[in-house]
């Protein structure tokens, strides 16, 4: 696991278009660096056209349609610079956020492991999750099932201090990509193998 964890009074989630399917070069990297972000990883899922699968908001501005299916049932939703993490179910109201991403499968909720999530088919997995206050996880694994990242999330104590209340899978897979920048400036950059649609960062708010 690849994990950076942070405290929403301090900073906050970004969606980052990228709208070049054939982007080359550090592309991770150097979307990190345009916002100033301290961490990030890919973000949802994008239709064959790269156009993106569900609704999207970057920089105040939407994309896409929203969504409703077993696939995409949640969303991040930022709103005046505080990250939510919200389930289909909930609410559909996008009103009033900067920053909005649809995603899924839903991994946990009430701290609990979502049920019925596949346990047998391995990849490398991305991940949001929050303890529903001010506390925040944004990371990959580079194996592991479905269900078996729902479990480990809900484990008490996975990071000290933080029992984790909900978490979203984001788009993984070969689009895998992780971001992180150390107090010291040195940059932690493992890039995906496939040209994504969007990145989540983190930044200072």
């Amino acid at each position: 696991m690849s994990v950076v964890s942070f405290d929403s009074r301090h900073c906050t989630l970004r969606v980052i278009d990228q709208p070049e399917s054939w982007s080359l070069g550090d592309t991770l990297g150097n979307s990190m660096r345009s916002v100033g972000a301290i961490a990030g990883v890919n973000g949802g899922y994008f239709h064959p056209d790269f156009t993106p699968l569900g609704l999207m908001i970057a920089n105040g501005q939407p994309q896409g349609q929203l969504t409703r299916s077993s696939l995409v049932s949640g969303m991040l939703r930022v709103r005046q610079g505080e990250p939510a993490l919200v389930w289909n179910s909930e609410s559909s109201s996008t009103s009033g956020a900067s920053d909005l991403l649809q995603a899924g499968p839903r991994l946990v909720d009430r701290g609990q492991p979502v049920a019925g999530l596949n346990a047998t088919k391995t990849a490398a997995r991305t991940f949001l999750a929050t303890d529903g206050k001010h506390r925040w996880l944004v990371g990959v694994v580079r194996n592991t099932t479905l269900g078996g990242l729902a479990k480990m999330l809900a484990t008490p104590d996975l990071i000290a201090g933080m029992r984790v209340e909900r978490a979203l899978n984001l788009d993984g897979g070969r689009s895998t990509a992780f971001y992180a920048r150390t107090s010291d400036g040195r940059e932690i950059s493992q890039p995906g193998w496939s040209t994504v649609r969007n990145y989540v960062a983190v930044v200072p708010r």
